[in-house]
């Protein structure tokens, strides 16, 4: 329970005849504004009027705001009706209480281009092709759109499955002040060019390819499937997984490591532990590509065990 004390009474009514008293010396002031603009969710009543000392008339909401983009046409009577409330004497103003008040909302109104901007920058920075050889087309909004006055930030995101080549979706976030106003949608198609592996022949499936099978051709990463592969020599040496066409460009897809071992063929083996190293002869029990584990059986015995294809056609137990 709070108890106020006498003294206490008495401040509260020296502050309420000074405030009147302040309203009432300066009633003959006071006019109305013809047209005024906020910037917060309401009006209050300092907004709208002017020639009185807005300490006095601070904080006395009139009425909700208009939404940004928007005005409202307030009635001369609202506003002498609250200024009665707070004691002001609305016979001895000299304002016309059938006239009105146009109240607008402050906004901040972001454009087409600024839209392009903001998300050609982010396609920019994370997109893994070269800039200049890219070409970017954005297609924003009709329309400006319009939103409450503040600090404005926008956040961009593809979709999950877009790799930053052809048509493609990203979805906008507009947040004000740190709220999020609106979420649009804004459609791209991006271009880009490079140098891919080609085959300058046809090669069969199974063809361990050469250097003569290949070359690099400029080409629209764009109406290429797949993963394009840009290192001539990380083709060379490989096995196709399937028939490529002359002058169709060659993807990871397409090759694979070559069978370096076929089954029951005899290859040397080596066993290594620690310091000490042994050799023997040994048959492979499948087809195996480097790197693969393939299963393996003594000549003098039908033990078995793993190991390891090496680069040189060779096995190893580790």
């Amino acid at each position: 329970m709070t108890v106020y004390s006498s003294k206490t009474n008495n401040v509260i009514i020296i502050c309420v005849i000074v405030f009147l008293f302040n309203i009432a010396g300066h009633s003959q002031d006071i006019s109305i504004k013809q047209e005024t603009e906020v910037t917060g969710n309401k009006v209050m009543l300092h907004d709208v009027l002017e020639g009185v000392n807005p300490d006095f008339v601070n904080g006395i909401p009139l009425l909700p705001a208009p939404k940004p983009g928007y005005a409202r046409v307030v009635p001369n009577t609202l506003i002498f009706s609250k200024l009665k409330q707070i004691g002001v004497d609305t016979d001895s103003l000299n304002i016309d209480e059938k006239g009105q008040t146009v109240i607008k909302r402050a906004t901040t109104v972001i454009s087409k281009d600024i839209f392009t901007d903001s998300l050609r920058h982010y396609i920019q920075q994370q997109m893994p092709w070269e800039v200049s050889q890219t070409r970017i087309e954005i297609y924003p909004p009709s329309e400006d759109l319009t939103f409450p006055e503040g600090d404005v930030e926008i956040t961009w995101k593809p979709n999950n499955s877009y790799r930053y080549l052809g048509p493609g979706v990203f979805r906008g976030m507009i947040r004000v002040d740190g709220r999020i106003q609106k979420t649009i949608i804004c459609r791209v198609m991006i271009e880009t060019e490079g140098l891919v592996v080609i085959a300058v022949r046809d090669i069969p499936r199974g063809k361990i390819i050469t250097e003569k099978d290949i070359s690099v051709r400029q080409v629209s990463f764009s109406r290429s499937q797949g993963s394009p592969i840009w290192d001539l020599y990380s083709v060379v040496g490989m096995s196709s997984k399937k028939y490529i066409r002359s002058g169709s460009s060659i993807r990871m897809e397409d090759i694979e490591s070559p069978v370096i071992v076929k089954r029951n063929q005899i290859v040397p083996v080596e066993y290594a532990r620690g310091n000490i190293s042994i050799s023997a002869k040994v048959k492979v029990l499948a087809d195996a590509r480097i790197g693969e584990r393939v299963h393996c059986m003594y000549l003098n015995s039908e033990q078995k065990f793993e190991a390891t294809v090496q680069p040189d056609g060779t096995v190893k137990v580790e």
